[in-house]
């Protein structure tokens, strides 16, 4: 498979991603940033993030790779691991 991405581009996650402790059900690309999350609520604290390499993220999860495309201020969400992906643009009057 060609990679889409540099495996070495950084990508945020939460730290529920980050420990294993939930799957990624969110992927969202604000400005362009890669940010895997599980879905649940955050608070907006440095504290709830970590930064990753993104090679890491789609080597353990291999379902990823339906949203290796995914555009710029766009982000995908699904309800569990195996499900199917929504693809939504995000606003930009944020």
């Amino acid at each position: 498979m060609q990679e889409k991405f540099d495996p070495h581009q950084k990508a945020y996650v939460c730290t529920h991603v980050f420990d294993e402790s939930a799957p990624v059900l969110l992927v969202s690309r604000p400005e362009g940033d890669w940010c895997f999350l599980c879905g649940s609520m955050h608070n907006d604290s440095a504290s709830e993030y970590r930064t990753v390499g993104i090679g890491h993220l789609f080597g353990r999860d291999t379902t990823l790779k339906d949203v290796e495309d995914l555009p710029a201020d766009w982000e995908a969400e699904r309800v569990k691991l195996d499900g199917p992906w929504l693809r939504t643009k995000l606003n930009s009057d944020n």
